[in-house]
């Protein structure tokens, strides 16, 4: 018999399966929909309730123009990871072969699941040759043990500059979601300051005019999307910040659900990180408090293979998972985003080219 499926799915039982699965994230909550619903998506979540008696929910939010049905995404780009929650945990092949073929029938021009990275093998052998594959690399580190066995396992670099960092006389401050947008609350309003200065750099490092640049922040709204989360969410959602003398450094945002630990969401004063080391410490804190927590694994989010960023993460003792993204498009959208980066890569490097020209020209004379 096929599945039973109830779209948008009742929130009693998103809620009570989001509770008995052990490998739900924060992101997967019925409350990260509505922070979704505040950015103009709509619940169109589903329940599957199969023949066995065993519960499935899909968290998913539709996006429709004039009517039309544009997207479905568990979940959309920058909102985490999406994915099955399971009655009890363990999602079988099988039960994502039941999503995928369900959502491949959803008639907007985008349906896609960002699954949980450890879970990606699942959802990649599911995945029929209509699906479009989206390659992530993520880094995860193993909390087995507890903080002591953790800290063992990092590198020296990061034992080191975690101690170099506790010689500076920094403000450090933990806050749930609640506190850091309250009055008396400094989380959100860090995190605004240093996102605007990131977006600055950013723009700086590409050649890409800075009206431009802050336009499409202004569109993003980074730090709107961080606020809302983190009053939906309230103590899943811990905010950790550091200032030195008055001056913000560095805020981590971090979703904490069972035995996950997500971070996602940061920014920072790069000249002031960079002196201190406070990332170093903040991030440390962050996997000692899941520690404490009793979670089982901290999430540090995706970095290119290769990359600074993952190096970086390395120092924690994090570990390269690679999973995919997939995606069914009645439009060639993975495509045209492709050839859209790789032009933009193209004309960011001939800018920074022509400024490299003129810089030696100007030391020349």
């Amino acid at each position: 018999m096929p599945a039973r499926i109830t779209s948008p799915a009742p929130r009693d039982v998103w809620r009570a399966v989001h509770r008995s699965d052990p490998d739900a994230v924060a992101s997967q909550a019925p409350e990260w929909m509505d922070c979704l619903a505040l950015r103009g998506y709509t619940d169109a979540s589903r329940l599957y309730e199969l023949p066995d008696g065993r519960r499935l929910v899909l968290p998913l939010a539709a996006r429709s123009v004039a009517g039309f049905p544009v997207s479905a995404e568990s979940w959309p780009y920058g909102w985490g990871y999406g994915g099955l929650l399971v009655d009890g945990g363990g999602p079988t092949e099988a039960d994502c072969r039941l999503v995928l073929d369900d959502l491949q029938g959803r008639p907007a021009v985008l349906r896609g699941v960002v699954p949980l990275p450890r879970n990606g093998s699942l959802w990649s052998g599911a995945a029929s040759a209509q699906v479009r594959r989206v390659a992530y690399t993520s880094q995860v580190v193993d909390l087995d043990g507890g903080f002591d066995a953790v800290w063992t396992r990092y590198k020296r670099q990061a034992r080191n500059s975690v101690r170099k960092a506790e010689k500076f006389e920094l403000d450090i401050r933990r806050e749930d979601g609640i506190a850091a947008g309250g009055p008396d609350g400094r989380g959100v309003r860090i995190f605004a300051e240093l996102y605007a200065m990131s977006v600055d750099r950013w723009a700086i490092q590409r050649g890409q005019p800075l009206r431009v640049a802050r336009l499409l922040a202004a569109r993003r709204d980074r730090t709107g999307q961080m606020a809302a989360a983190a009053a939906a969410l309230g103590e899943r959602c811990v905010v950790w910040s550091v200032c030195r003398d008055g001056q913000p450094i560095a805020v981590n945002v971090v979703l904490q659900s069972g035995q996950h630990g997500v971070g996602w969401m940061c920014a920072m004063d790069q000249d002031l990180a960079r002196t201190t080391l406070a990332t170093y410490l903040l991030h440390s804190l962050a996997i000692e408090d899941a520690c404490r927590e009793g979670m089982r694994w901290f999430h540090m989010g995706e970095s290119d293979t290769g990359s600074g960023a993952e190096h970086f993460k390395g120092y924690f003792g994090a570990t390269s998972v690679e999973y995919e993204a997939l995606r069914f498009e009645r439009l060639p959208l993975s495509r045209t985003e492709a050839g859209l980066r790789a032009i933009y890569g193209a004309v960011s490097a001939r800018r920074s080219a022509r400024r490299e020209r003129r810089a030696s020209s100007g030391s020349s004379a």
